[in-house]
């Protein structure tokens, strides 16, 4: 016999009570779901790439540029401030990120002098409305 046949232990979801409850309980949780996801920031995602210029067979800057475009790229790290890099990626929406050569770490860290020296020479000339997204 089952709950349906009149027999209550057979099944917890036939029992009265329980019937009651279920419901409840569950319009509770997802309420408490909506609140948690509430609560927490949101991560933003983007793919990214690291574009180094040292190798044999160099690509030009705008069709590398193109290639971050096509595939949806939003975001690259050059491994330095090299021009023609910076230039093609003004205008292009993709967000960038310039790296300091290694061997100019320890004196652009020892001097903010020295530091801002280099971001002028490097890469303010990139940085106007419209331009790179540095």
């Amino acid at each position: 016999m089952n709950a349906v046949e009149g027999n209550p232990k057979s099944s917890f979801l036939f029992s009265k009570n329980k019937i009651s409850r279920l419901p409840r309980t569950l319009l509770y949780l997802v309420f408490a779901v909506i609140l948690l996801s509430r609560s927490f920031p949101v991560g933003e995602s983007a793919i990214g790439v690291n574009w180094g210029t040292i190798s044999f067979h160099r690509l030009k800057p705008s069709t590398v540029v193109d290639l971050l475009k096509d595939n949806k790229i939003t975001k690259v790290k050059l491994f330095d401030a090299d021009p023609d890099a910076l230039a093609a990626l003004v205008g292009s929406g993709i967000e960038v990120m310039v790296g300091i050569p290694n061997e100019m770490l320890a004196a652009l860290s020892s001097s903010t002098d020295a530091s801002d020296l280099w971001v002028r020479q490097n890469v303010s000339r990139y940085v106007f409305k419209g331009g790179a997204d540095i």
